[in-house]
């Protein structure tokens, strides 16, 4: 099978990911039951991927995923552009403050 795949300076990213970015909280060495305090970032199989292409070999990459267009969506949209991910195809969803419209996926 022939790839006929685009040179680089006709293209805006090396490489593109589709799918769902969730802010994970991680208590740490302890149990959740006993936490009081989590460390906060962001994740999800196929983010990690293309930030690990930006990271280990200086691809310039983007997310394609949807974002409630609140504090939590603002986080995870600050933790994505501290990993060097471009996040200008981030669809923001209006929300009703309480999750019946839409919501960001949270990890424990």
């Amino acid at each position: 099978m022939e790839l006929n795949l685009r040179p680089k300076k006709e293209c805006r990213f090396d490489a593109v990911s589709l799918g769902e970015v969730m802010l994970r909280l991680d208590p740490g060495e302890g149990r959740i039951r006993t936490a009081r305090s989590f460390r906060a970032w962001e994740g999800g199989g196929e983010y990690n991927v293309i930030r690990g292409l930006h990271k280990c070999f200086g691809m310039d990459t983007a997310v394609i995923t949807a974002f409630a267009d609140n504090e939590v969506g603002k986080l995870m949209k600050d933790f994505i552009e501290q990993g060097g991910v471009n996040t200008d195809l981030i669809y923001w969803k209006k929300t009703d403050g309480i999750g019946r419209i839409c919501r960001n996926g949270i990890n424990f």
